[in-house]
């Protein structure tokens, strides 16, 4: 057991004595982990943390317990604890999260290294089979790892039965929680019904169980690999907030690959996770390759284009309407326009970012604001009419950038639908005699 534990340690490749924060609840795996390590104090700095979760009867005496060893031990004592009296349903989940965030805070404040648990190989055991009766995602699916960002489990690969012949070899006292009882729980369930049968044809479980935990990590692995070389590729671009994916090559990969790019993309500033009702979603929703089509994941937007797969955090399109006289100057998140009267240009440049026009036909104001679906106007260099977004799905702009295109209007009339193309109404001719600049920049 001893060798287990220090192997874990070494594993955190640290040069320097770690301080270990440990959580111990008064049951005999986390009052073994503290016994271990008061005895082995050679190996890490420790500290005591007992949350109440104020839930069950015997949460003073374990109170007690672990206070009183503490003490007579010399160890840094915390007592921290949380508010159950309004959680009514998946008690189990809850209450682990509330403990949690209890420990990363003390964590903080004795500046301590990790959090370290007493989660043993039947743990894990029980944890996966949760995962796959859940249906959980892939990673999920890993069971417990034994080291998550600051929280450690040096303890995972020892089993019940070491933890038992420890206690009674060193006289350990612990109290039995008596939720841990309650077959009604999943997990206790599984520990008292499930898991004596499987024994009973493999005795030694934990051994396939770590073994699968072991293939899971490195498919979890390979996984991690492939979706950073496909985010590094030409297969995606970054353009103002949005993300652009190579679809017929994004589409071609396996759904799990497509899952976690987009995890990736999206995990950029804060952890994101897909439930299992989003997954199923947005399995048909790409299924079905609707050009123009959209959905929400979370607080993010994809969307089908006709060449791209569209990712962007960038929700909001910005409502403008806008007089603007010659001279003025509009400017918002988005984007910059202003406009004067100019002479007529020795060149003409293709810069997207600015036009001349005929402006003999003028009002003193043009109108800047969002494109309308039935708006209509003449492109340069077309017969006719056309609406502005078959125009606009005609060059190939993705449904995204269509939602934030802007007109510059004469009245009601477009001049130009910005950084795009201006109308047949208002080119320049020979006789053009008034003439206008229009500068439109994109932020």
């Amino acid at each position: 057991m001893k060798n287990k534990i220090i192997d874990s340690i070494k594993s955190l490749q640290s040069h320097k004595k770690q301080h270990f924060l440990l959580a111990v609840s008064g049951g005999i795996d986390s009052m073994v982990m503290l016994d271990f390590f008061n005895r082995n104090s050679n190996l890490t700095d420790i500290s005591v943390c007992y949350v109440n979760h104020n839930y069950h009867s015997d949460n003073e005496k374990m109170s007690a317990l672990v206070s009183t060893y503490c003490n007579d031990s010399n160890i840094p004592y915390i007592e921290s604890s949380i508010d159950s009296s309004k959680i009514k349903s998946n008690i189990e989940a809850q209450l682990r999260e509330k403990r949690y965030l209890e420990l990363i805070k003390v964590c903080k404040k004795v500046n301590a290294d990790y959090v370290v648990t007493a989660h043993h190989a039947a743990d894990q055991i029980e944890t996966i089979l949760m995962k796959i009766l859940n249906s959980s995602s892939f990673s999920s699916m890993r069971g417990i790892q034994s080291l998550n960002n600051n929280i450690f489990r040096p303890m995972l690969r020892i089993t019940k039965d070491e933890i038992i012949e420890y206690a009674k070899k060193n006289k350990v006292v612990y109290i039995s929680d008596s939720t841990n009882e309650d077959t009604a729980l999943t997990r206790n369930f599984l520990r008292k019904k499930v898991i004596p049968l499987l024994e009973n044809i493999k005795p030694n479980l934990y051994k396939p169980f770590e073994d699968f935990q072991n293939k899971t990590n490195d498919v979890e692995d390979l996984l991690s690999f492939t979706t950073n070389e496909f985010i590094k590729s030409d297969d995606i671009s970054l353009s103002q907030d949005i993300y652009y994916i190579n679809k017929k090559r994004f589409l071609a990969l396996p759904f799990l690959l497509r899952i976690s790019i987009i995890k990736k993309i999206l995990s950029n500033k804060v952890e994101f996770y897909f439930s299992k009702n989003l997954l199923v979603e947005l399995s048909a929703f790409l299924e079905k390759e609707v050009i123009g089509s959209e959905k929400m994941i979370n607080n993010a937007k994809i969307l089908i284009d006709r060449d791209y797969i569209l990712l962007t955090e960038k929700l909001d399109v910005i409502s403008i309407y806008r007089e603007v006289k010659a001279g003025q100057v509009v400017e918002n998140d988005e984007f910059l326009f202003y406009w004067d009267y100019d002479k007529r240009p020795k060149h003409f440049l293709k810069d997207p970012t600015f036009e001349y026009v005929d402006a003999e036909r003028f009002n003193k104001k043009l109108v800047v604001r969002n494109v309308d679906n039935d708006d209509v106007f003449s492109p340069l260099g077309l017969s006719g009419t056309k609406k502005v977004s078959q125009y606009l799905t005609d060059q190939k702009v993705s449904a995204f950038e269509k939602s934030k295109t802007i007109a510059i209007c004469n009245e009601k009339d477009i001049v130009w639908v910005a950084g795009k193309q201006i109308s047949n109404n208002y080119k320049l001719t020979k006789n053009s005699k008034l003439i206008a600049k229009l500068n439109f920049f994109r932020k």
